[in-house]
């Protein structure tokens, strides 16, 4: 097959999940005061386009908080599975790159049950292994949701926007905060289950 008929078969397939990249003001003095960037469940093919876009431009993807495509699935960084190939699959570095523009201090945050050591994927444990990276290389922090602040009593994640920028949970606040803000997901649902 040519380079044009692969792009045409990549494209047909159900490949529609939006991105955003979210100005969120701290305040009126602070338009500015953190990047918020999720892509629904877009896969590797997709991330992989947008650093083609963006390569140059790469502040268009930059972010202080990261919501992990598809809930952590390695299916997001990577054309290889997870549950085939193990430790050899291969992280694509396009898709990497794109999910790489962090602001210093980032936080990576992934929507899913707790993060398990196995072939399971979404979520998986590889892909949590590079979204760590990433937020260590900006000094930042990485979150799930299912183990927060631990996976047999877990809180919402409930993230400040200041003017120095996004501000971690605090383990004592949260309950309370989340409390006014979020009452109806005391428990986050792992992917799949009602």
């Amino acid at each position: 097959a040519t380079d044009d008929e692969e792009l045409e078969e990549c494209l047909a397939k159900n490949q529609s999940s939006v991105i955003l990249n979210v100005t969120l003001a701290a305040d009126a003095q602070t338009p500015d005061g953190a990047r918020f960037l999720t892509g629904g469940d877009a896969e590797v093919f997709i991330w992989n386009r947008q650093w083609e876009r963006h390569e140059h431009e790469s502040e268009v993807l930059e972010y202080d908080l990261l919501l992990t495509p598809h809930h952590c699935s390695w299916r997001s960084l990577s054309y290889d599975s997870w549950s085939k190939l193990g430790e050899k699959a291969q992280v694509d570095d396009g898709a990497r790159s794109a999910l790489s523009q962090t602001r210093n201090g980032a936080i990576i945050v992934a929507s899913c049950k707790p993060i398990t050591d196995d072939d399971s994927d979404p979520p998986c444990i590889r892909a949590k292994r590079e979204y760590q990276s990433i937020v260590d290389d900006a000094n930042g922090a990485f979150y799930c949701t299912g183990e927060y602040p631990k996976a047999d009593a877990v809180e919402p994640l409930v993230f400040t926007v200041t003017p120095q920028g996004v501000q971690p949970p605090s383990k004592r606040e949260a309950g309370a905060k989340a409390a006014a803000v979020v009452s109806s997901a005391r428990t986050p649902m792992p992917h799949g289950t009602r």
